[in-house]
């Protein structure tokens, strides 16, 4: 844990704030369920107990067909080879038979039709997106994280993701949400906005990306757990080696310019980056 504290600290260029010399960082796995991953944990179904029923009466149907189905395929054997003494009762027998196979066969399609609805309702589509708190909460006061491992192993099923790979990419998520809102610049400057702006979350998207990248198994975990709680698709501008440096000193403007938006501390930073460059060309022209 330590040792993930500090690759995070580092890339981010931050520090968890201390005391007596160790981090101020509390990280706990639950096995609790929190409210809002309750339809997650029933899985695809939006009501498991209502498609249960379906395929139970689909199953009476079919035994009540068969028990027509199996008297009749016996006489009709025994009548292919011997011809019924009585004719009348024959044809009686056909009639009727015919007539409840005639029922069943409406009763069963409607069952049929019925069930195949219930199955179309129920997908990941009406499951996600999840809130992210189904997964993990920060408490920034306290500098905890609390990740929810039944919500993520039950992801982990129904995406049939690996289940730890998917635990080590959530975690690393959350490590940087907890740095990026309650650490310290290295010139102990702390955050002032606010824990729920929506950069946030993009900002720690875009370094954990790059923190994964080079695990492909990993990466493909934290993209499909993003889809699950509706992360936005994150600018490609950011994560590439690049714009690293760009990237951090915007951030650490951000952080503590709370009357500029991000689209603004980035462009400023650009413009330095531009003026730095070309006073450096003028001066090398000019010697």
């Amino acid at each position: 844990m330590s040792s993930l504290r500090l690759e995070i600290e580092q890339t981010m260029g931050l520090r968890f704030p201390e005391r007596n010399g160790e981090a101020l960082v509390k990280f706990e796995e639950s096995m609790e369920v929190p409210a809002s991953a309750e339809v997650l944990m029933r899985g695809q179904y939006c009501d498991p107990d209502r498609v249960r029923r379906g395929f139970e009466n689909l199953h009476q149907e079919t035994s009540s067909l068969l028990d027509i189905l199996l008297p009749r395929r016996s006489r009709l054997r025994e009548w292919s080879d011997e011809l019924p003494e009585r004719p009348k009762e024959a044809e009686v027998f056909l009639q009727e038979s015919s007539k409840q196979l005639h029922s069943r066969d409406q009763r069963l399609s409607q069952l049929e039709q019925e069930l195949l609805n219930d199955l179309k309702e129920s997908s990941q589509g009406s499951i996600f997106p999840l809130s992210l708190d189904a997964f993990g909460v920060c408490y920034y006061r306290e500098q905890a994280v609390r990740v929810y491992l039944r919500p993520l192993g039950r992801l982990a099923e129904m995406l049939q993701l690996n289940p730890e790979e998917l635990r080590q990419a959530v975690r690393v998520h959350f490590l940087y949400l907890l740095l990026l809102a309650t650490g310290l610049d290295l010139d102990g400057q702390s955050y002032v906005r606010g824990e729920d702006d929506p950069v946030v979350q993009t900002l720690v998207g875009v370094y954990t990306s790059r923190y994964l990248r080079k695990q492909p198994d990993l990466m493909r975990c934290y993209n499909e757990w993003m889809k699950a709680w509706g992360g936005k698709s994150l600018p490609q501008e950011l994560i590439q080696d690049q714009s690293a440096e760009k990237m951090r000193a915007a951030m650490i403007f951000w952080r503590r310019q709370s009357n500029l938006t991000w689209e603004a501390c980035w462009s400023i930073v650009n413009q330095f980056k531009k003026s730095v460059a070309l006073d450096y060309v003028e001066r090398k022209t000019y010697y």
